[in-house]
């Protein structure tokens, strides 16, 4: 009888047993992954616009302006030619621009891609590979610049406007002003110098009554005029590549690769930002001021906003692919991405 009741126990405490492991295999399975639920902050809250009806053509994106109570984003399809979309709701619906002044790219290397857009003086202009430009008072209706001071093989890769004035700047550190956007002059002494080895300029601010110019290899430079310009000699990138700024709040706030960020009150003197809410893998592809923030948007992260340049938070939001441009305009923000996307966001 012992015996059997010896038996009768293993057998009750090899089940417990038992069941405890099948209760433990359970706990290990992965948890699926939560749904990103909107962070209920001062921050913008985004929302992703509805690109179907201009993707086929505007695949990739690479700016955008405001001006004219409009939204006009510019990019390519994916091969060689320049696309234009533009929406008058807020960025909520868009449209593709039929003809955008700059073409239709041709042999193996040419292209008509277009980079950068800028809102100014009433007008519209947009910038891009081989030296061309384009302008339009609505951005819908677009002419190409007879000469814009580049040289075909020069991609213009930033545009700014300030002070009656725009500025723009591009590979080989080139550099040409227009006050109207049609007739362009060729800057003799550029942001960083000039020639083939010259770092070239990616993104062009103005504020505070003073460009600035900044690029690859951690390079920086400020003008009064656009005409005549002065290196900055710590920008605090190292060899770090700036791909945006911004001004705002009287303050520039510059964005690159490896996370980093950088504000100056002068343009001159700047303060490396210490924890970015980006990490040091992350790539920032463009900062934009409105409604008393900055909004920065990057490849990872797609977005983070910051009251003062210098504290940043995290929005929990994603846009696919490097965020390409962001700008305020019509009380929201309204950002681009490589691959094509657009979120409005207020």
């Amino acid at each position: 009888m012992k015996n059997v009741l010896k038996v009768l126990g293993i057998i009750a405490l090899m089940a417990v047993i038992g069941f405890s492991m099948v209760s433990c295999g359970d706990d290990l399975e992965p948890e699926p992954d939560p749904v990103p639920v909107p962070i209920v902050s001062t921050g913008p809250q985004w929302t992703q616009a509805d690109t179907s009806s201009i993707n086929a053509t505007l695949k990739k994106m690479s700016g955008i302006a405001y001006g004219n109570n409009k939204f006009v984003a510019v990019g390519d399809d994916d091969d060689k030619t320049g696309k234009m979309a533009y929406s008058s709701d807020g960025g909520v619906t868009w449209a593709t621009v039929t003809d955008t002044g700059f073409g239709e790219g041709t042999g193996s290397m040419a292209t008509t891609k277009i980079y950068a857009i800028a809102y100014g003086g009433s007008k519209f202009v947009a910038v891009g590979a081989q030296g061309k430009m384009a302008t339009s008072s609505d951005g819908t209706t677009w002419a190409a610049v007879a000469s814009s001071a580049f040289d075909t093989s020069t991609a213009i890769n930033a545009i700014a406007y300030g002070n009656g004035k725009f500025v723009a700047g591009g590979y080989g550190g080139k550099m040409a002003t227009s006050s109207d956007g049609a007739t362009w002059e060729a800057v003799t002494t550029g942001a960083f110098g000039t020639g083939i080895n010259s770092s070239a300029i990616r993104a062009i601010a103005y504020g505070g009554s003073k460009f600035v110019a900044v690029g690859d290899d951690g390079k920086m430079a400020t003008s009064s005029d656009g005409a005549t310009w002065t290196p900055v000699t710590t920008s605090t990138f190292g060899t770090s590549a700036i791909n945006a700024i911004s001004y705002g709040g009287s303050k520039f706030v510059a964005v690159g690769s490896s996370g980093k960020i950088a504000t100056s009150s002068d343009g001159t003197t700047w303060t490396a930002v210490t924890t970015s809410p980006f990490g040091a893998i992350d790539s920032i592809g463009a900062i934009a001021y409105g409604n008393g923030k900055f909004v920065a948007g990057g490849q990872f992260i797609s977005f983070a906003y910051s009251t003062n340049g210098t504290e940043w938070t995290a929005v929990n939001f994603i846009l696919s692919g490097q965020t390409q441009g962001i700008v305020y305009g019509n009380n929201k923000f309204v950002a681009v991405s490589y691959t094509g996307q657009i979120a409005y966001g207020d």
